[in-house]
């Protein structure tokens, strides 16, 4: 059976002589193993379509475990991106969450929209890093993993002041709560704002989002340690970009 979907290109690596192996995450399936046969011989057609991160529109023929994909047409290369070493580690980041997080032949349009929102963004306005809070964000909403943010996740009741967070909880927890319940997190009212304001905003209410250094510090990490808790992963280019802003710092800067 043949189908023809867009596809963002997830992953792709080596396999046998001339072939590559090719994670998708496509428009129509969700995500999808496909190979893609003589990619690395000159002036293979696909070369460019099975690049990482790379839209195209692709045509497949249904295997067992293994699509083939048999033509296809590059729809955007993200040039721009792929010549900022931030950049490009941030997209590969986004990657590296949908290829570890996502089940096969699940379709997520939704979250394949958001996908092409957070390329473009970065494509064309530069990497601003409260776009790839709002993509993780976006991903645990989608997966059915949403921290609870308005209530208590133990008493299920709202108070003026709730501001410890639980991983196992799964959100906030009250103060009478929190000592039932041991919290992962204390969180500034700044912080706990900015964790509702990406559960509810769409990315193009973003720009005009102004958070202090301090926060956006803060729900960096609760979002990492909540993706590995729910998802049961490590994500590897998380610790590199990590490591390299230390030593790179003007290399992760907004534009």
């Amino acid at each position: 059976m043949y189908y023809g979907t867009r596809a963002v290109v997830v992953k792709s690596t080596d396999y046998r002589d001339a072939d590559k192996l090719v994670t998708l995450f496509s428009e129509k399936e969700g995500k999808v193993k496909a190979i893609a046969k003589g990619v690395k011989k000159p002036g293979s057609s696909l070369r460019i379509c099975v690049q990482p991160f790379a839209h195209s529109f692709l045509y497949l023929s249904r295997g067992g475990e293994l699509d083939l994909i048999t033509q296809g047409r590059i729809m955007d290369f993200y040039a721009d991106i792929r010549e900022n070493l931030g950049k490009t580690l941030y997209i590969a980041y986004v990657m590296e969450l949908l290829d570890k997080s996502l089940l096969e032949r699940v379709p997520m349009p939704f979250l394949y929209k958001d996908v092409l929102e957070v390329l473009e963004y970065i494509e064309t306005r530069g990497l601003n890093f409260i776009v790839i809070r709002y993509f993780e964000m976006r991903l645990l909403i989608e997966l059915g993993y949403k921290p609870e943010l308005d209530v208590c996740v133990n008493c299920g009741q709202k108070f003026p002041v709730m501001n410890m967070f639980s991983l196992s909880g799964g959100g906030v927890l009250c103060e009478k709560c929190s000592e039932i319940i041991k919290p992962d997190f204390v969180l500034s009212g700044e912080a706990l704002s900015l964790l509702k304001f990406l559960a509810k905003s769409n990315i193009r209410t973003l720009e005009r989002l102004k958070a202090s250094e301090g926060a956006l510090n803060k729900i960096e990490r609760i979002l990492e340690k909540y993706l590995e808790y729910y998802i049961e992963r490590k994500f590897n280019t998380k610790y590199i970009i990590s490591d390299l802003k230390k030593s790179l710092p003007l290399t992760f800067d907004k534009g």
